[in-house]
C-alpha cells in the first residue's frame, strides 16, 4: 500500500511537470534555468531557430525589483537579433551625456548622443530591467514559449550525449533529460553550485543603496550624473516617465533600517544641487562583487550572465554582457550537433565569453576604484579628467569602450583592413539599408566589389561569395547568405549600394574581398581575392 501511494505521488508531480512544462518530458533540447534578461535571451533564439527549449524559474513570478537599468549599443544589436528591440527603444529613455563631478564641481563631462561609429544605436538607453525582461517574456510567449515559475532544479547528473536533471516544484521532484542545459540563475547559482565550478575574485568593503522614484532636481533628467566626494558616490540618472535611479555608496556596517532615509542623506551631503526624493520610492541594498567563473561550461552545461559573471555596476555593463552571452550561446546551441560533436562549439563560446567577462570585470574594477580615490590621488583624478575631457579625448575613447564596440574575441587570423576574425561587424548605413539587416539568424558572406581600377568585379566576387557561403555553412552549422557591397545599381536583392566607397575606406578594404560573418555579427574568417580578378 504504501508503495502504491508513493506511485501515485510520484506520478502527481510528473503529471504536474507535464502539464506546466512546454514540450514533452522525453522531447531532450535545452533547458534554460532562471527567466532573467540572460535566460530569455537564450530560450528566444532557440524557439525562434524552431529548437526545443524548456525555461524554468525558482520564482514564483517575474522579479519585481530592477538593478541594471543602463542598455548600451552592442547588447541592443543582441536584442535586435533576436527581435525584440524595438519596443525595447520606444519605452526607454535615451541618455545624452555623462557628467562627472568632485568637490561640488564639474570635471568632465563625456557626450553620448551621436558620438559612437558603427552603430545605429547612437546613444545607452535607460530603462529597468524588469521592463526589458517584459519585453523579452512578451516575444517568447508570442513565438510559442512558456516560462514555467516555480520550478527549480534539484539535481543534476551528466553523460556523454545528455543532462538528467531533477525538477521539482513544492509537490515533489520529477527526473527529466535534456541535450544541454543553460545556467542563468544569477550570481547565486545553484546551476553553478552543481557542477562544482569556482566562482573567482571577491566582494567590495562598500554596500550599495539605490532608490528609483520621482526627484525634485534641476540636474538634467536625460543624462548621469556621477558625483565623487570624500564621502562616498552618488549616482543620479534619469528613468522613462520622468523619474529618477539615485543610488549611493554606504560604509561597511551601516544601519539600512531606513534606506530612503541613507539615499536622501547621502545627496544632502554629495550633490551641490538640490536632490530630494518625492513620494513613494523602490528601494534596495545589495552588496558588490567582482568574479568570474573558473569556467563557463562543464561538458553539456553553461553559465551565462551573472551565474558566470558579476562586477561593479559602474558603467552599466551586467545586464549587456549577459545578453550577449546568451545571444552568441543561442545560435550555437541552434546549430550545434546533439551528439559529443557539438561540445567543441560550446567550448569555443565558452573561452570568447570569459575572455569578454574577464575584461569587463576588470574596466568596472578600474572605474569603481577611479570613484572612491582620496588625496592626492582624487586631484591626480579629477586633473586628468579635466584634460581628457577638454581635448576631446575622453569623448574619443571611452563611449566606444562602455559600448563594447571595440571588444573583440581572441584569434589569429589576419583579415582584411579592420575587418579581422573575432572583431564586431560594425553596423553601416548603405542606401536605405544598414549592414547588420542582413544578418538574419543565419551566417553571412559579405563581398566587396568596389573597384576603381576595374569595373568586372562584380560577377567574380558574386560567384566567389556563393562558392565561400557553402563551404562555410558547413563549417558554422548554419545557413549563409550572400551580400554584396557595390558602387552600381543593386540587381539582386542581397546587394548594398556603396556609391562612393565610403564604407569600403572606413573598413580599411581597397579592393575585392570576401568576409564571412557569423550569426552574431562576429567576423569568422577575411580574404583579399587575387588581384588577376575578373581578367
Amino acid at each position: 500500500m504504501r508503495q502504491s501511494e508513493r506511485s501515485i505521488r510520484r506520478n502527481r508531480v510528473i503529471e504536474e511537470l507535464c502539464g506546466r512544462l512546454c514540450v514533452s518530458i522525453k522531447s531532450g533540447g535545452t533547458l534554460v534555468v532562471g527567466a532573467g534578461p540572460t535566460g530569455l535571451t537564450v530560450a528566444t533564439e532557440l524557439i525562434r531557430r524552431e529548437r526545443p527549449v524548456r525555461i524554468i524559474d525558482r520564482g514564483e513570478r517575474p522579479h519585481p525589483h530592477s538593478r541594471a537599468i543602463v542598455l548600451w549599443p552592442r547588447g541592443l544589436e543582441a536584442l535586435r537579433r533576436c527581435g525584440a528591440a524595438e519596443e525595447i527603444v520606444e519605452r526607454a529613455l535615451p541618455l545624452k551625456a555623462g557628467n562627472y563631478y568632485t568637490g561640488g564641481r564639474r570635471v568632465a563631462r563625456l557626450v553620448f548622443s551621436g558620438g559612437l561609429a558603427g552603430t545605429r544605436y547612437q546613444a545607452p538607453l535607460s530603462l529597468p530591467q524588469r521592463d526589458t525582461e517584459e519585453v523579452l517574456r512578451r516575444h517568447f510567449e508570442q513565438l510559442g514559449g512558456k516560462i514555467e515559475y516555480g520550478v527549480s532544479m534539484r539535481s543534476l547528473r551528466q553523460e556523454a550525449e545528455k543532462v538528467h536533471v531533477g525538477l521539482g516544484t513544492t509537490s515533489g521532484t520529477a527526473d527529466e533529460e535534456f541535450s544541454w542545459v543553460v545556467g542563468c540563475d544569477g550570481a547565486h547559482s545553484g546551476t553553478r553550485e552543481q557542477l562544482g565550478v569556482e566562482f573567482e575574485g571577491q566582494a567590495y568593503q562598500e554596500t550599495f543603496a539605490l532608490s528609483d522614484g520621482e526627484c525634485e532636481t534641476p540636474l538634467a533628467h536625460n543624462e548621469a550624473h556621477y558625483f565623487m566626494s570624500p564621502h562616498g558616490v552618488l549616482v543620479v540618472v534619469g528613468l522613462p516617465g520622468g523619474l529618477y535611479r539615485v543610488f549611493v555608496s554606504l560604509r561597511p556596517g551601516t544601519d539600512q533600517s531606513d534606506l530612503n532615509g541613507l539615499v536622501q542623506e547621502a545627496a544632502q551631503q554629495r550633490c551641490p544641487v538640490p536632490l530630494r526624493l518625492v513620494g513613494e520610492q523602490q528601494s534596495g541594498s545589495f552588496q558588490v562583487n567582482r568574479r568570474v567563473a573558473k569556467r563557463f561550461h562543464e561538458g553539456r552545461v553553461m553559465l551565462a550572465g551573472d551565474a558566470a559573471h558579476v562586477h561593479s555596476p559602474a558603467g552599466g555593463q551586467g545586464m549587456n554582457t549577459g545578453i550577449e552571452d546568451a545571444q552568441s550561446l543561442g545560435w550555437r546551441l541552434a546549430s550545434a550537433d546533439p551528439g559529443t560533436a557539438g561540445v567543441a562549439g560550446v567550448r569555443a563560446w565558452a573561452a570568447e565569453r570569459r575572455h569578454v567577462a574577464q575584461q569587463v570585470v576588470a574596466d568596472t574594477d578600474r572605474q569603481t576604484q577611479m570613484w572612491m580615490l582620496k588625496g592626492w590621488r582624487r586631484r591626480a583624478r579629477d586633473g586628468a579628467l579635466g584634460i581628457a575631457a577638454r581635448t576631446g579625448l575622453l569623448n574619443r575613447v571611452l563611449p566606444p569602450r562602455l559600448a563594447q564596440l571595440a571588444l573583440a574575441y581572441p584569434s589569429s587570423g589576419t583579415g582584411v583592413g579592420m575587418l579581422k576574425p573575432g572583431v564586431r561587424l560594425p553596423d553601416e548605413k548603405l542606401g536605405d539599408k544598414w549592414l547588420h539587416d542582413m544578418l538574419n539568424g543565419n551566417a553571412l558572406v559579405l563581398g566587396f566589389a568596389v573597384d576603381r581600377r576595374e569595373t568586372g568585379n562584380l560577377p567574380v566576387v558574386r560567384a566567389a561569395a556563393d562558392a565561400l557561403a557553402q563551404q562555410w555553412a558547413a563549417q558554422l552549422g548554419s545557413e549563409a547568405d550572400v551580400a554584396i557591397v557595390h558602387s552600381g545599381a543593386p540587381d539582386m536583392p542581397g546587394d548594398l549600394l556603396d556609391e562612393t566607397g565610403q564604407v569600403h575606406r572606413r573598413f580599411g578594404i581597397t579592393g575585392p574581398a570576401l568576409v564571412v560573418v557569423r550569426p552574431d555579427a562576429i567576423v569568422a574568417h577575411a580574404e583579399r581575392l587575387t588581384d588577376d580578378i575578373g581578367r
